[in-house]
């Protein structure tokens, strides 16, 4: 079954897309019974089909088109409402493609992860797909893309709230964090942000929205201290 044809889209032009679609369309099954690896493989291909503003693949999947055909890939699997459903049922259906999207997302993490370090013992592949750029950590920072599969953000950012915990409960000296020690908060505390965006917060209420913004205010003041400590 082919996802319907948009005049406005356009992805539906670009050489392979629509093969790439009806091979996805089946796996949305299962993504809906919450296993995503496999449909993420294939998403992920879309990755070299549209490219960027830089004429580069589109590794963040950020594009028009990479979005354009996301959503029509989930409005073919059923994921969208249709005439004469209730109210209920959109709820229903809302929830399930933000969960299906998210699953897929956090899956594709550690698929791109895979394969630009990957790229590293490939530098044939690397330069035809990246020119210019000499290794996977050059890639990550030229796509401003953290260099952990999703699972392994979690994990830092669980470590960095059990250090943040151990700060503020800790009495006396303990409250000073060892110099040895600075490098893994810093690094933790940086993860734990990647992983906010400006879609995270979009959704909070006026107050928290007002509130959060004060508290980043003041943190980013703190952060910009230390940088200075550090020149």
């Amino acid at each position: 079954m082919a996802a319907r044809k948009s005049s406005k889209a356009g992805w539906q032009e670009v050489p392979g897309a629509q093969d790439v679609m009806d091979r996805a369309l089946p796996l949305v099954l299962s993504a809906r019974a919450r296993e995503y690896g496999p449909l993420a493989a294939v998403v992920f291909e879309t990755a070299f089909l549209f490219m960027n503003s830089e004429g580069l693949p589109d590794l963040r999947r950020d594009s028009h088109y990479a979005k354009r055909w996301m959503s029509d890939l989930l409005d073919a699997a059923g994921l969208k409402p249709v005439p004469g459903d209730s109210t209920e049922r959109r709820k229903e259906l809302k929830t399930e493609r933000e969960t299906v999207l998210l699953g897929i997302r956090a899956a594709m993490s550690q698929v791109r992860v895979d394969y630009v370090r990957s790229l590293d013992s490939d530098p044939v592949e690397r330069e035809k797909r990246f020119p210019g750029l000499s290794s996977s950590d050059e890639i990550f920072a030229h796509y401003r893309i953290v260099p952990q599969a999703q699972k392994e953000i979690v994990s830092a950012n669980r470590r960095a709230l059990q250090v943040a915990s151990r700060i503020a409960f800790a009495e006396g000296d303990d409250l000073a964090i060892p110099p040895a020690r600075s490098p893994q908060v810093v690094r933790s505390f940086r993860l734990a942000l990647d992983t906010l965006t400006p879609q995270t917060l979009a959704s909070l209420d006026t107050t928290t929205r007002d509130q959060l913004r004060e508290e980043l205010r003041q943190t980013r003041a703190a952060l910009l201290a230390l940088e200075d400590a550090l020149s």
